[in-house]
């Protein structure tokens, strides 16, 4: 049998996990660098940072990519190890079964690790579009504007911030925990959306005191609101927090909504004349789709720079990088 190191057996634990957990896409996972002639302990251990983890185990992730991921496991175990350890083939069994009882369940957890000691239980629709909208589940945008915050603490440290759109929550959540804003409003057009959030956000912040979607988290002051783009001069908590910083992941897919957004992007950048940033992520699935929202800004003498999105290798969060992620700075 080929030793494997044990430091670098650990990070590859470590690192699949992340990756597991988070049901990062089967296709980006790096399997031509899975290692070889895994021992039996070793075999145990993938399956205890994986299947049988107390996270998975706790908020069990989408059952469906749990049984795929098992699938391309076993092929390598057979292939590459003498023998494949009992509790794999068990998993795998036990994964079919709950296969089958899971059809009508609609929602998943997925859990993003971002430290050691630090990660987020996020549970998401297992479809791209429910309930009338797409923001149930975290799209890479997000994750992407997550990475280049967290890379860049000081955009938000110590500000007011306003999310648009912010879905699950997740960036909003990173933020809040690694960047130490002072106070974050965190909005989205549809109420399943935000109710799902706080949900999460009761989660994850357990120490948190509430008061009507109100929440104290030491010195941080953290909200959550409804907010219609067509509608957000309407919306108190916006105009009295006159956020220093705009955040946006993954709204610009849809040319329909270009002029209520870019109205109220407009609009919160006049409650503090304009000294204000915004920092939009977009997934650029269409380039001529992102170029007219770029000149609807342009029309509105919004200046626009483009930032440079976390590599790969310095990346703190698993994302698809597949189709390509713009992370763009708007001033004026």
């Amino acid at each position: 049998m080929c030793e494997i190191n044990k430091f670098d057996f650990n990070l590859f634990l470590k690192n699949i996990q992340k990756q597991f957990l988070c049901c990062f896409p089967l296709h980006c996972i790096s399997w031509q660098d899975f290692p070889k002639n895994l021992s039996w302990e070793q075999q145990k251990n993938l399956m205890d940072y994986t299947i049988t983890s107390s996270l998975n185990t706790k908020f069990p992730i989408k059952l469906s990519y749990q049984l795929n991921f098992m699938k391309k496991l076993l092929a390598l175990l057979e292939k590459n190890c003498a023998e494949v350890h009992d509790v794999v083939y068990e998993n795998y069994c036990q994964i079919q079964q709950n296969l089958a009882k899971d059809c009508t369940e609609k929602f998943a957890f997925k859990h993003y690790v971002v430290a050691p000691d630090i990660h987020f239980s996020l549970r998401e629709s297992k479809s791209f579009v429910a309930e009338g909208t797409t923001g149930l589940c975290s799209w890479q945008a997000s994750l992407a504007l997550a990475d280049f915050l967290v890379k860049n603490p000081c955009i938000t440290r110590d500000k007011s911030v306003l999310e648009l759109g912010a879905g699950t929550g997740l960036c909003g959540f990173i933020m809040l925990k690694i960047c130490r804003p002072r106070h974050v409003l965190l909005s989205d057009g549809s109420s399943s959306c935000v109710e799902l959030m706080v949900e999460s956000f009761k989660r994850n912040f357990s120490e948190a005191l509430e008061e009507n979607y109100r929440f104290m988290l030491g010195k941080q002051f953290v909200e959550f609101s409804v907010v219609q783009w067509e509608c957000i001069e309407d919306i108190a908590e916006v105009s009295l927090l006159k956020p220093d910083i705009i955040l946006a992941a993954d709204v610009v897919y849809d040319d329909s909504c270009f002029s209520d957004l870019s109205s109220a992007i407009d609009y919160v950048f006049k409650l503090k004349e304009n000294k204000v940033e915004m920092y939009l992520a977009a997934t650029v699935r269409n380039q001529h789709t992102l170029n007219g929202f770029l000149h609807i800004l342009d029309a509105l003498n919004f200046h626009i720079t483009e930032c440079n999105v976390v590599s790969e290798e310095k990346s703190i969060l698993y994302w698809d990088r597949s189709t390509p992620v713009k992370i763009l700075k708007l001033t004026r």
